[in-house]
């Protein structure tokens, strides 16, 4: 314990980690600006202040029994080009356009959050990752390691020390973005004159959206510091990950989607969701198209591939960490 403690303090002292803060702040200042716009259409359209929609509605008063008339006659037409009864154009739904229809509607606040935080969590890891093996690298990169190892020469404890270090330095990288959109989704609400108030089905699901992502930022911190042992280089570390996203995650999931349900950014959608779902098109034919195939993944088996990713890097980690050179 004593030495997670001086790890701690010795990242602390590094610009990493109060630059990953702000950058978490930022990133939840650009979800709590994109909320606020569609708020404010919104309540803009529903007071009747949007130019672009009222000119809609006035001209659909104005024309709309044309509108209608002509795609009834076009519809009419095509039955008959084609000879099928059952050709439909939907003429029958037409209706003046709404506030709902050109900007949707705004979620309750609860179904909010949970939607913004499955987007946000991906940059949060990355950040974490950083976190957790930016102190690593540095101390290998500027030879530091070395003389460290000689107050504690047991290299087991300070392995663990500092994978545990870079863990708990994740958990205020993910938090501020956490408290930042729980304080600001309700405020962006009253702000905009919408009704803030959380249905209570949607305040369980939340927190424990939240309570996974803590749990996946301490993760990503941990394997962050565990592949610095292994790469001993934070931008190798980096480059590593987003090459693997860009080829595993971007090009061989598309082109064979039954490794996706393997895939890191799958199973880490799988955890924060509470399980996800997806759909694959197999068996695919000119005349007959394709077929559709609903997989699932479930938090469980979610967990236990991630746990897996995690235990092989920390044992890659210790190993070389162990039985190499450390200059």
């Amino acid at each position: 314990m004593r030495l997670t403690v001086v790890e701690v303090r010795r990242l602390l002292w590094r610009r990493i980690p109060a630059l990953a803060v702000l950058a978490a702040v930022i990133i939840s200042v650009i979800a709590l600006i994109g909320v606020h716009g569609q708020a404010r259409q919104i309540a803009q359209a529903r007071a009747g202040a949007d130019v672009a929609l009222e000119q809609a509605i006035a001209d659909w008063e104005e024309n709309g029994e044309q509108y209608l008339q002509e795609c009834l006659q076009g519809q009419e037409d095509e039955r008959r080009a084609a000879g099928d009864a059952s050709v439909d154009w939907g003429c029958d739904q037409m209706e003046a356009p709404s506030a709902e229809q050109w900007y949707g509607e705004l979620p309750p606040v609860g179904e909010q959050y949970t939607e913004l935080l499955a987007i946000a969590v991906y940059p949060l890891l990355l950040l974490a990752l950083a976190v957790g093996s930016t102190g690593v690298a540095a101390e290998f990169g500027h030879r530091t390691m070395g003389s460290f190892l000689t107050f504690v020469p047991r290299r087991a404890p300070v392995f663990g020390a500092k994978v545990l270090a870079g863990a708990l330095l994740s958990v205020p990288v993910v938090a501020v973005c956490l408290v930042a959109l729980v304080l600001g989704v309700p405020a962006v609400y009253r702000l905009t004159g919408n009704d803030p108030s959380i249905l209570a089905d949607g305040v369980l699901p939340s927190f424990w959206m939240s309570v996974r992502i803590l749990g996946l930022g301490l993760a990503a911190g941990a394997l962050g510091a565990a592949a610095a042992f292994v790469l001993r280089h934070s931008a190798l570390v980096i480059g590593l990950l987003v090459g693997y996203l860009m080829v595993v995650e971007g090009l061989l999931s598309s082109l064979l989607p039954g490794i996706s349900r393997f895939s890191v950014g799958r199973n880490v959608e799988a955890v924060v969701r509470d399980g996800v779902e997806w759909i694959t098109y197999t068996n695919c034919r000119e005349v007959e198209g394709c077929r559709e195939v609903t997989q699932q993944l479930s938090l469980g088996q979610g967990v236990l591939t991630l746990s897996v990713v995690l235990v092989v890097v920390l044992g890659l980690g210790l190993l070389r960490f162990l039985r190499s050179d450390i200059d």
